[in-house]
């Protein structure tokens, strides 16, 4: 690779495994090759429609995930800083939050985008249907040039001065994703492409060869890093063809998946739907931001996945994995998240959990303020009670 650029990772994947297939979802089967291609088409399409670097395009995550990950690699491609929302930030207040250059849907949310599009003040297209991105409508122009400037210029990301250069070539620190993730967290979480390349590094959590089946519902922020993690990989993600756990265990076993990742609550009910289909697995995480997978919980999966390596990450938008459990720690570490991730540190300063590393965030969306609150001297202060034990296990104390 060039540098640590998102579209960068695609370029590379097609580059040594061009036909090997990068994203199956039901009967449509996307090489690498094809998604390369597809990611060019998306930035150009998106150029055509005005977008350049640094400019922010909202789009609905639920319901199209190919063309989702099409979108996803091409608007890293042009320099554009997509802003994926899930059914929970789906609306005109998160929208006009984002304040995007564009706002791009598929033709089943067409007049849904174009009345949040109208509402931030911002122009509305079309995908064309086939596999490729394309726009087939816009809505005029309604933002005065000084409104553009202000979105444009990478100050206004965080509400901290920054580069403010307009080459149309992206750069590892710039951003390219933003993350609205979830009715309690008001904030958009900046990621730049340098953070998020890291995040999905193979070294950071090593995988066993083979396809990803990925549990993250629509919309769900750490279905990014997931899919990146695998292409990184250059591995094969399988997305369910309908949600819920039966279409999760029906991957698994139709595509003999050597990997599934979901968060604890999706994995009770795929331990609850079909766990003889599981038998495939060399690797099965869990993956919440809420604090300690449960050990009843990790137990029940290495029971169904006898021959897999069971783990559970600490994982949070702001921070990326901050912590990791092996299977083998659960009954000596009670109530652990389990060690600091590689490549990050963490420390207990007041009772408060401080995080620090290369993973994370560059601030919350346009708001400075906030953004001052929690990251300091090069710490993310989580703002959750915590201890660390004799042995650098993590443990959170907050409820």
């Amino acid at each position: 690779m060039s540098g640590l650029l998102v579209g960068e990772v695609v370029r590379s994947a097609a580059g040594a495994a061009p036909h090997r297939p990068a994203v199956v979802f039901g009967g449509c089967v996307l090489t690498f090759a094809a998604l390369d291609a597809a990611a060019d088409r998306a930035a150009g399409h998106l150029a055509a429609c005005g977008v350049r670097r640094g400019d922010r395009v909202a789009w609905p995550s639920a319901g199209a995930p190919v063309e989702s990950l099409q979108v996803y690699a091409g608007a890293a491609r042009a320099g554009a800083v997509l802003v994926p929302l899930g059914p929970d930030a789906w609306s005109a207040r998160v929208v006009r939050a984002a304040a995007p250059r564009l706002v791009l849907t598929d033709a089943g949310r067409a007049a849904e985008g174009a009345r949040f599009a109208a509402a931030a003040r911002a122009r509305h297209a079309v995908l064309a249907d086939g596999d490729a991105p394309a726009p087939r409508a816009a809505s005029p122009d309604t933002t005065d040039r000084s409104d553009r400037s202000d979105r444009s210029d990478r100050s206004d990301t965080t509400g901290r001065p920054g580069r403010t250069e307009r080459s149309e070539d992206p750069a590892e620190e710039d951003p390219h994703l933003v993350l609205f993730a979830g009715p309690c967290r008001p904030h958009g979480v900046v990621l730049s492409h340098r953070a998020s390349v890291l995040r999905a590094h193979c070294g950071g959590r090593p995988e066993v060869p083979g396809a990803l089946v990925c549990g993250f519902p629509a919309g769900h922020w750490g279905l990014w890093t997931a899919v990146l993690r695998q292409w990184q990989a250059r591995g094969t993600v399988v997305l369910p063809e309908e949600p819920g756990p039966g279409a999760i265990c029906a991957a698994v076993r139709e595509h003999r998946a050597t990997r599934l990742v979901c968060p604890p609550e999706v994995w009770w009910q795929v331990l609850d739907t079909a766990p003889h289909h599981l038998a495939t697995l060399r690797s099965a995480d869990t993956e919440t931001a809420a604090g300690a997978a449960p050990p009843r919980l990790i137990e029940a999966i290495r029971t169904a996945t006898p021959a897999a390596r069971v783990r559970a990450f600490l994982s949070t938008p702001e921070a990326g994995d901050v912590a990791a459990l092996d299977h083998a720690d659960v009954r000596a570490r009670p109530g652990s998240c389990g060690v600091p991730a590689p490549g990050v540190a963490v420390r207990v300063a007041g009772g408060e959990l401080w995080v620090r590393g290369p993973l994370l965030f560059d601030g919350y969306l346009r708001d400075k303020a906030a953004t001052d609150a929690v990251l300091r001297d090069g710490w993310f202060r989580t703002g959750r009670a915590a201890r660390l034990d004799g042995d650098g296990h993590l443990h959170l104390t907050d409820r």
